[in-house]
């Protein structure tokens, strides 16, 4: 069995409470640079798997899984909602409302799907925990605050993140969007724009096959596998 078959096993056992966590975390939308009950869940979870944690910027949350030598991945999730109102009409369905930078009580929402990105990210965190025994380097867990507003990474450099974690070797992140799940979509690269596009419901699973092919693609390896 490979690396990632081997962490990846059991992985439908895992989406009840993933499915549990993304409809709390939809219920409950925070805004930039608010994400406090946000940034608990995130604390708790990632205490609970085993993860050195720490906050960094504010909310922002940073778990690091060492795990003998070899490389350094680092794969990053943002956590804020909108202030928009929700019209779903989902049983989950947030009817937060929140007070803005100016002042105002505005309605919020995940109308951007970083619910969806704290739950595969923690997801996956769990998996590399669990999965200890198949591969060997560092697992770096981070939860970006205020990214609509463009501060929270701001924020959490300012906080002495360079220095706070160990340098990754690549740097992943993610985010969902409309398209037949499985599909991957390739297209010319611009400054500053995605290497990779990924269109698929499975993004724990991303998470990891993403990890372990870019390291792949740079030459990295260790002695019991391919993630990280």
């Amino acid at each position: 069995m490979s690396a990632v078959d081997a962490v990846l096993s059991d992985l439908e056992a895992d989406l009840s409470w993933e499915r549990a966590l993304y409809e709390d975390l939809h219920r409950h939308p925070e805004l930039s640079l608010n994400e406090n009950r946000t940034a608990g869940i995130v604390e708790d979870q990632l205490t609970k798997f085993g993860y050195d944690v720490q906050r960094v910027g504010g909310t922002g949350v940073v778990g690091v899984l060492e795990n003998g030598s070899g490389p350094t991945v680092l794969a990053r999730a943002d956590m804020d909602a909108l202030p928009v109102k929700e019209a779903t009409g989902l049983p989950y369905s947030s009817t937060a409302r929140a007070t803005d930078s100016d002042g105002r009580t505005v309605p919020v929402a995940h109308a951007c799907g970083h619910d969806m990105h704290v739950t595969t990210l923690l997801g996956a965190a769990k998996k590399m925990a669990d999965g200890k025994g198949s591969w060997s380097g560092t697992y770096v867990a981070l939860f970006q605050p205020g990214e609509e507003l463009g501060t929270g990474a701001k924020a959490m450099i300012e906080d002495g993140l360079v220095r706070k974690i160990p340098k990754p070797d690549v740097a992943l992140a993610q985010h969902v969007m409309p398209g037949p799940a499985g599909r991957i979509g390739l297209r010319r690269r611009e400054p500053r724009e995605p290497l990779l596009h990924v269109r698929r419901q499975d993004l724990q699973r991303a998470d990891i096959e993403l990890a372990r092919d870019v390291l792949d693609l740079r030459g990295f390896n260790s002695e019991r596998g391919h993630v990280p």
